[in-house]
């Protein structure tokens, strides 16, 4: 994304949706951990307080995160399953998954699903006692939309005009083909 402003050129960083659902046994320390988590949302606090020896420059942020910045957004926590929203810049935030699966010694099922906000790249992986099980990385998500923007408009026989244009048809229909691309459950690799 540009902005434009008094004579000068700002570039905006896309947003990420990262949605990490953990289920685990019912444990003292990683619900602990969880909680940890929680609180950073409750009192607005940096997601980097998890970590001992965080720095706040953006190579730090990358390389122990996975993106430049990164805020939690939604978070949901039970005895033996948290769900966790975070929007990070351009990436997703594979390692800060990773920190998770070490930080609960390896002994949750992780899922983790990301998507950019154009929709450039989409994808998902799951984790279980400390591997990747299953994953699917959609790294150009406009090409398979209008691969089923094709499929579709035959199977339609859909017409555009003025009034409905292919873009609005897309759209219409778009956001559920992309979240449908990345369900785990309907794509088992």
């Amino acid at each position: 994304m540009v902005l434009f402003g008094k004579g000068k050129i700002f570039t905006m960083a896309n947003n990420v949706q990262n949605i990490i659902e953990i289920t685990y046994k019912p444990d003292p320390v990683v619900y602990k951990f969880f909680e940890k988590i929680g609180n950073i949302l409750k009192n607005n606090e940096s997601l980097s307080n998890l970590y001992e020896g965080n720095e706040d420059t953006r190579d730090w942020w990358e390389e122990n995160v996975g993106a430049k910045w990164a805020y939690i957004e939604d978070f949901d926590l039970d005895e033996d399953y948290c769900r966790i929203t975070l929007v990070s810049a351009w990436s997703p935030i594979e390692s800060f998954v990773e920190f998770i699966d070490k930080s609960t010694g390896n002994v949750a099922h992780i899922c983790f699903q990301y998507i950019d906000e154009m929709p450039n790249f989409a994808g998902y992986n799951i984790r279980k006692n400390g591997k990747i099980i299953e994953e699917k990385d959609v790294p150009d998500m406009w090409e398979l939309i209008d691969e089923e923007a094709e499929v579709r408009k035959i199977k339609e026989n859909v017409v555009f005009n003025e009034n409905f244009t292919e873009s609005d048809w897309k759209w219409d229909w778009m956001w559920d083909f992309v979240y449908d691309t990345i369900d785990p459950e309907l794509n088992n690799v």
